[in-house]
């Protein structure tokens, strides 16, 4: 099976499900087990600060959540850009070329040096095996 993780969904005028009408999903994941993506073109009003803290200020503009998916509302993705030619950033992992997932769970300051944009996703898109 070739991986797709790094390819951009886009979704057709004639698709119908209201998750889905009009985005843009970047699959972080894809493995046997299934599929996991972000939809990158739903801004939310909620910043980012109001719900992560210090998060908000390393949060590109605008500094809001975006809703990433149907799935876990609650949960929260953080994709970053780093530097082209960096490596071993702690809790960093690479989706694809100088994009990736990052660990909220790390101190923003410590890291703020070394990400050049950040967008954090509100839930996500998940697909099983067949879907």
């Amino acid at each position: 099976m070739e991986s797709l993780v790094g390819h951009l969904l886009v979704a057709t005028p004639s698709l119908r499900d209201p998750n889905f009408d009009r985005t843009v999903v970047l699959l972080v994941a894809h493995e046997e087990g299934g599929a996991l993506g972000v939809v990158l073109n739903r801004a939310t009003e909620v910043s980012v600060s109001e719900v992560l803290g210090a998060w908000g200020s390393v949060a590109s503009e605008p500094a809001v959540v975006f809703e990433g998916g149907p799935v876990q509302p609650e949960a929260a993705i953080c994709l970053a850009r780093i530097p082209s030619g960096a490596t071993d950033l702690r809790g960093f992992s690479r989706v694809e070329g100088s994009i990736g997932t990052v660990d909220l769970s790390n101190d923003p300051d410590a890291m703020r040096a070394q990400l050049l944009e950040v967008r954090v996703f509100a839930g996500y898109a998940g697909w099983s095996p067949g879907q």
